[in-house]
């Protein structure tokens, strides 16, 4: 033990790669806490040394889709706690990264078109479910009566008409689609989250959360608006419901569609929700949305319908709690609301992608005194699930060439000691961490992601080390949440690189491996190409070669010659050179409000 208390472990491990050699894996000063980063790269020597003999003799490795998996995806002693059950695991499946609103929008329009077309026999055996953060089907500035629950949306660009997905001001309004979809005897259901605490009628607001909960109105009253006038057709009165079962200080923020069309099933899971700012496309005008949603087709859509179920289930189960909205009163579901009805959907393999379905659920963990109500334990999870950081925290440990996260935040402090973990036990390791213009329609945060990089990721990294991370960001907003590693696994879907989407709010997504190790590269090429503004297939080709891509983002990386470089729209973020103080009250309303972490007790606030 050291003066400070903490056990130094010094490790040397050495492999030898048939493809490329390697200096030997050092792992340098871990304290305790650390021990389960220490167990990953342990294990990991194991495993990149199975990789390795799957290369080929032109350098690029040959697919070995049994070590990909037990290196990249989460196995059973990687999950936290242990005693968490895996990830439901798929081979089989199609899996297609959809880059912005329009392409997923355009992709989504089309398979619900295809719905309610049979005889009412037929239709009756179709479904379209939607799980969404935020849905504001209804378009305009919402301003209910004084001393009602909520305020306007504010000013937002695509938030004045109601949403299309046919685009910004088109006549197709989805809410008018789903209400014919249901009347035709599809099972439509959607189910939008509230915050049955800030939006109950006898919550309290201390000074630490005001601004925050402000906003949190403007989200929910859209999504009360559009709900309300869902129930207006008879056949969705009881199947337009609000989700109630997140965490006192936590959200359910899965954007989820699945949509099951007779023999076939299909889910969308990523960052885009039903609302109208969300629609753009390459080019990117300055401030433009970007995000990314995962097309999921085969066995894997199992395990997301199989999700979808259980939150609406869990309402189902619950008492009806009210909100008001203009003078009246909108309950989150009806006693009479039809259960999610189990289903074996097809698992007829239709692609080589292999897909983690990865969930957070969090705990119920509270303090004696609470400045928020509280809500009950999940019961399809009551100790909370943690998948989503399990997988995270795998692949990055895992990592050997680079770790490239596209996040709107990097709040997280474990997603930056992870980093920092990685970068000091592999010294040709490369961090890329792309970010965008803050989300119009979100409060103005301290700089929690100053804290976080400094705390977590750069503070005690030698200069070696510190030079083999960049960050950049870009004039559009960059809403999308998803991971690269090594071009072989990719993470796409609702979670954030924040303490509360690994442990508190309710979230979805999916982790990705190929048996012909083609998807992570294909992926990294197109979403790079979106940045540098390579809009012919020839230009994009031009970033295929991993080192000629490495070589755009910094000089220093890679091999030159791809003849690409950082347009004006990419814009390097310098990053910390010393520790970002908060004051007190936006320490708190970070630990306590703004990014939770259910694992810990909760409750009591600061005057």
């Amino acid at each position: 033990m050291t003066g400070s208390g903490r056990a130094v472990v010094g490790v040397g491990l050495v492999w030898e790669n048939p493809a490329k050699a390697r200096p030997a894996l050092i792992v340098p000063e871990f304290d305790c806490r650390s021990w389960p980063i220490l167990v990953r790269l342990f294990r990991n020597q194991h495993a990149e040394f199975c990789h390795a003999l799957a290369y080929s003799f032109g350098g690029r490795p040959v697919a070995d889709i049994d070590a990909l998996i037990k290196k990249y995806f989460v196995q059973p002693d990687d999950t936290d706690p242990p005693s968490e059950p895996l990830p439901a695991t798929f081979g089989g499946c199609r899996v297609t990264p959809l880059i912005d609103g329009a392409e997923y929008f355009a992709d989504l329009a089309a398979q619900i078109a295809a719905l309610g077309q049979g005889t009412p026999s037929e239709n009756s055996g179709q479904f379209l479910y939607i799980a969404g953060w935020w849905l504001h089907l209804m378009g305009g500035p919402v301003n209910p009566a004084p001393g009602s629950q909520g305020a306007s949306t504010g000013p937002s660009v695509g938030l004045g008409n109601p949403f299309s997905l046919d685009g910004p001001g088109a006549p197709n309004h989805l809410v008018d689609v789903l209400k014919a979809k249901a009347a035709a005897g599809v099972d439509v259901r959607v189910l939008g989250w509230i915050s049955f605490s800030v939006m109950s009628d006898y919550f309290i607001l201390s000074p630490a959360i005001q601004s925050g909960a402000v906003d949190i109105r403007n989200v929910n009253v859209g999504t009360l608006a559009s709900i309300r006038e869902l129930r207006k057709e008879p056949a969705l009165a009881e199947k337009a419901c609000l989700n109630i079962i997140a965490h006192s200080a936590g959200a359910s923020h899965t954007k989820m569609v699945l949509v099951g069309n007779g023999g076939s099933a299909i889910g969308y899971t990523g960052g885009l929700d039903l609302v109208g700012d969300r629609h753009g496309g390459r080019p990117h005008p300055h401030l433009q949305w970007h995000d990314v949603q995962a097309k999921v087709e085969g066995p894997a859509v199992q395990a997301m319908y199989d999700l979808y179920r259980d939150m609406w289930n869990e309402v189902k189960a619950r008492e009806p709690e009210p909100f008001r909205y203009d003078d009246t009163k909108i309950y989150s579901h009806a006693s009479a609301t039809p259960a999610v009805p189990a289903r074996a959907l097809p698992a007829t393999p239709v692609g080589k992608h292999h897909v983690q379905s990865l969930r957070t659920v969090p705990r119920f963990n509270y303090t004696t005194f609470n400045i928020l109500p509280e809500n009950k334990k999940i019961s399809f999870a009551p100790d909370g699930l943690f998948e989503v950081r399990s997988a995270w925290f795998n692949a990055v440990l895992t990592a050997e060439r680079y770790v490239y996260i596209e996040d709107q935040g990097f709040w997280s402090l474990d997603v930056m000691i992870w980093l920092r973990a990685a970068l000091k036990a592999r010294d040709d390791l490369k961090v890329i961490l792309f970010t965008g213009i803050a989300d119009p329609n979100d409060p103005h945060f301290p700089p929690y992601a100053k804290v976080a990089l400094w705390k977590g990721l750069l503070h005690d990294l030698n200069g070696q080390q510190r030079d083999r991370v960049r960050m950049f960001s870009r004039d559009v907003v960059v809403h999308t949440k998803s991971t690269i590693v090594d071009d072989h696994w990719v993470i796409i879907g609702s979670a954030n690189a924040f303490q509360r989407s690994l442990y508190s709010d309710i979230e979805h997504s999916v982790g990705l491996l190929d048996e012909d190790d083609l998807l992570a590269r294909e992926y990294r090429v197109r979403l790079w190409s979106d940045h540098l503004g390579l809009q012919a297939p020839a230009d994009q080709q031009r970033i295929a070669d991993l080192d000629r891509a490495l070589n755009v983002w910094n000089g220093d990386w890679g091999t030159p010659g791809s003849g690409v470089g950082l347009p004006p729209t990419i814009t390097p973020v310098v990053l910390p050179t010393a520790e970002t103080v908060l004051s007190d009250r936006d320490q708190e309303r970070y630990s306590r409000y703004v990014d939770v972490d259910s694992r810990q007790p909760w409750g009591g606030c600061l005057p």
